[in-house]
């Protein structure tokens, strides 16, 4: 079998970074990449929701240089750490650029210094989440987004029992804890907090999964020790696909 003479780039962590509306152009470093998100360090000042463009840098062991761009928007800053969101369907869309084909490998991996570790090879795509049959325990005050996030999961298979606050979740989960497998909840919530909520239930079922999710920036979460980082969490906004592959993951995993 011949061997493939292909050159492996690899993606730096520089990131350049365009504001169409301010103009000029800065720079980041990349902390963080997967399929739909990035963190990065940068020292400019984002807004919420500022559409910006990016160009990735690629490069091989022999210096030969690639640059590709795509579109983001900054979902959340913390200090000098920015964390931005671009469309989901973008490497699956681009199989065969450079970048879509990098996505496509990733889960969520931290880049080590200049390089990442893993090189830029084809695959295929990802494939869609399998069916589930398990029972959910979803905890959310605010009605719509409680009302999309049950179509979503009963969409793909689970039965969902939805409790508007911490006292009607302990009613549902002492009424049905012999079939619920997993709680999604919100961190922030009246009362008593999703981790509060969560925690004593998980105490005498070691079994039971808990999946947080909140509209604050994980990094503020994790500083001020609301959630630590071995916790399962979604940060809002995220699609119906990001939700039903971390649930699929989570009840998975065990």
């Amino acid at each position: 079998m011949t061997k493939s003479t292909e050159p492996q780039y690899r993606l730096l962590s520089r990131v350049d970074i365009s504001l169409p509306r301010r103009g000029g152009v800065s720079w980041g470093s990349l902390l963080k990449v997967s399929q739909t998100r990035i963190v990065l360090f940068s020292k400019e000042d984002y807004k919420p929701n500022t559409r910006v463009s990016l160009q990735f840098r690629f490069q091989t062991d022999d210096g030969k240089e690639a640059k590709e761009t795509a579109d983001a928007i900054v979902t959340w800053q913390c200090g000098n750490n920015a964390g931005l969101d671009f469309d989901p369907s973008f490497a699956s869309d681009r199989p065969t650029s450079l970048l879509g084909r990098y996505l496509l490998k990733r889960s969520d991996a931290a880049l080590d210094g200049e390089h990442s570790k893993v090189l830029v090879q084809p695959t295929a795509p990802l494939p869609a989440p399998s069916k589930g049959m398990e029972t959910v325990l979803l905890v959310e005050d605010e009605e719509m987004q409680r009302t999309v996030f049950r179509k979503t999961l009963e969409k793909s298979g689970y039965t969902v029992l939805e409790a508007r606050f911490n006292s009607e979740a302990f009613m549902l989960y002492k009424r049905n804890m012999d079939t619920i497998r997993l709680i999604v909840t919100d961190v922030m919530m009246p009362g008593i907090s999703g981790r509060e909520l969560a925690e004593p239930l998980r105490s005498t079922r070691p079994d039971l999964r808990i999946v947080y999710m909140s509209s604050s920036p994980h990094p503020e979460l994790l500083r001020y020790r609301v959630l630590s980082e071995d916790m399962p969490f979604l940060q809002k906004p995220f699609s119906p696909d990001i939700l039903t592959r971390k649930v699929r993951e989570v009840l998975g995993a065990h």
